[in-house]
């Protein structure tokens, strides 16, 4: 498959983005805050985009900047952006640099949407000013409430170091509830280990302490509800470990902690139990991962400090929520290891039916490269390579059904000049689209 790089110029103040149907039988919901008016009307990149060929590159450039906040920043182990269909775009989250303090003087824990269409970020949460941190809370502008967390004066939960350094696969987005999910940094108010001896991050908690409140919910996950545009976190549950999917076929939190432990929570109650599955799972930490909608499975490789791959029949896990049970298929021609979650993209490709992995970053160029499995056959396309313009010291990505494309963000670690690409595997033929496929 020839392989074709493209460049598109945009203008500023680009159009605003067009996203995908609400979910099956839902009405779509008349949003507030940030996100207000999402989906939005396609933009002028949509038609280059749809026009890609096969194993071909578009360069969007930099996406335009939220008008108050900027831009988002590369993040490092943070490769993964959920997708959220109804709205048109991904999210992104994580720290970049341990303990990185912006410019600005925002701590980089903040979180942003990509709004596909309209290759623009919004900020969801620009981050804790470490400025005026401790002051803020001397005015009551912070406190902690009687749950033990930080909320704002108006009693929303306020998402400080809510990532503990990254977001590895630690988010996912529940299109049932349309909520985004992330993971709760445990520990308490302000003991993220990057920030916690900082004198304003010091001062602060020292102020938080004196308000006497138990914290009764440490660890538990983060919720940010797309339709009222507010931040929640309950004082149920608790974390999920490295990589967490939403099931919709149970409408369920689904998470792998590493060390033989899945997960399986309830989005509703927000109660999680041990699901007592079968068979071999993935070792180490860092997984590449995605969910096969198809099949209505997991598919899970790679990792870091996991040892030889010696005890392994293939490079790739895969849970079956149906049976409750790991499998791990062996090798066949072309199989290739998923490398840790700094390094590639894992994404489903409903056109081609294949979980690629776009990788290589800042690893040896001659391991550079897009390896494509087919989840019903088990078996391994040709590996292609990842042309030089594209790699990056950070990657962040997701793939999008509606223009059958994976967006790759690349930037360096907590570096602001960052570049969107857009790849297209195969042209294919999407579920129920073979009119509009014919179209493009």
């Amino acid at each position: 498959m020839e392989r074709r790089v493209l460049t598109l110029s945009l203008l500023a103040g680009a159009a605003m983005a067009a996203g995908s149907a609400p979910a099956a039988g839902q009405p779509a919901p008349e949003r507030k805050g940030v996100l207000a008016g999402l989906p939005s009307p396609p933009g002028p990149t949509i038609g280059k985009i749809k026009a890609l060929g096969d194993n071909e590159w578009l360069n969007l450039g930099p996406p335009a900047p939220d008008p108050k906040w900027g831009k988002a920043r590369g993040r490092s182990w943070s490769a993964k952006m959920p997708y959220a269909g109804d709205l048109g775009g991904a999210f992104l989250n994580g720290q970049g640099v341990h303990g990185y303090i912006k410019p600005d003087g925002y701590f980089m824990d903040d979180i942003w949407f990509y709004d596909l269409n309209g290759h623009r970020w919004i900020c969801l949460y620009p981050g804790t000013d470490t400025r005026s941190f401790v002051e803020n809370i001397k005015k009551g502008e912070l406190k902690v409430n009687d749950d033990g967390q930080l909320v704002d004066k108006e009693g929303q939960p306020v998402p400080f170091s809510a990532i503990a350094g990254h977001s590895y696969q630690a988010h996912t987005y529940d299109p049932d509830l349309r909520k985004y999910v992330f993971a709760g940094g445990g520990g308490g108010i302000g003991n993220e280990q990057h920030v916690r001896d900082q004198e304003w991050c010091k001062k602060g908690r020292e102020l938080l302490a004196q308000q006497g409140k138990a914290d009764k919910v440490a660890g538990a996950p983060y919720y940010f509800n797309t339709v009222t545009g507010n931040f929640e976190r309950p004082p149920l549950g608790a974390g999920f470990g490295g990589v967490l999917f939403y099931l919709p076929g149970k409408k369920a939190l689904w998470a792998y902690a590493g060390g033989g432990v899945t997960l399986l929570a309830d989005p509703a109650t927000h109660k999680r139990a041990d699901a007592g599955a079968k068979g071999p799972t993935p070792q180490g930490i860092d997984f590449g991962a995605c969910y096969d909608p198809k099949r209505d499975r997991i598919c899970v490789g790679g990792g870091s400090y996991r040892g030889p791959y010696g005890k392994d029949e293939g490079f790739v896990y895969i849970y079956d929520p149906k049976t409750n049970a790991w499998s791990n298929p062996p090798n066949k021609e072309h199989a290739m290891r998923w490398p840790g979650a700094n390094y590639c993209c894992v994404h489903y490709d409903a056109a081609a039916d294949r979980v690629l992995c776009l990788f290589g970053w800042c690893m040896d160029p001659k391991n550079r490269g897009i390896s494509a499995y087919d989840p019903e056959a088990g078996a391994w396309d040709a590996p292609l390579p990842i042309p030089a313009e594209v790699v990056s010291h950070c990657v962040h990505g997701f793939y999008s059904p509606e223009v059958n494309a994976h967006f790759i963000y690349t930037a360096g670690d907590s570096d602001d000049r960052g570049t969107m690409w857009v790849y297209r595997y195969k042209r294919g033929t999407l579920p129920g689209s073979a009119k509009e496929e014919s179209r493009r």
